[in-house]
């Protein structure tokens, strides 16, 4: 007994395999860029993308090391408008005990770490000035000066 299969029915699979054009597949975007701060590459941090329409995109970001970071199409962006947040830390110089062991030991004893600090001003980050308009089908560049002193960043 042969069956009758409804194209309907045909482009539904096809969609959820991806093999339909304009449906499934990747609508994302790769990014890439480069960040400095006061015009030198910034050591390392990390760089978050966060969609203006919360209903139709998904946060994403990426590690940055010298001053350079990229997301590839598989993880990258879906297309549109973004907000983009920037963090960094470094060492203050200071050291406290890291919490592991007998606190009894003497200070000698006890394993120290680093005492770190944010350093990238919140305009930046928790009240970014910082936008990205992401393209698809392209590999697109966000590079952002940012400024520690009163100037503005990209």
């Amino acid at each position: 007994m042969k069956r009758k299969v409804s194209v309907a029915a045909v482009v539904f699979l096809g969609c959820l395999l991806g093999t339909v054009p304009g449906c499934g597949g990747s609508n994302r975007a790769a990014v890439k860029g480069k960040v400095t701060i006061d015009g030198a590459p910034l050591p390392n941090g990390l760089i978050e993308f966060m969609p203006q329409d919360k209903q139709s995109g998904q946060p994403g970001g990426s590690v940055i090391e010298n001053g350079q970071y990229a997301i590839s199409a598989e993880k990258g962006l879906l297309a549109g408008d973004y907000q983009v947040q920037i963090r960094a830390d470094r060492p203050t110089g200071k050291k406290v005990w890291d919490g592991m062991g007998d606190e009894r030991l003497p200070a000698s004893k006890k394993n120290m770490v680093d005492v770190m600090e944010s350093y990238v001003p919140a305009r930046y980050n928790d009240r970014t000035e910082l936008r990205a308009k992401i393209e698809p089908g392209k590999v697109n560049v966000c590079d952002f000066d940012l400024q520690l002193g009163g100037k503005k960043g990209r």
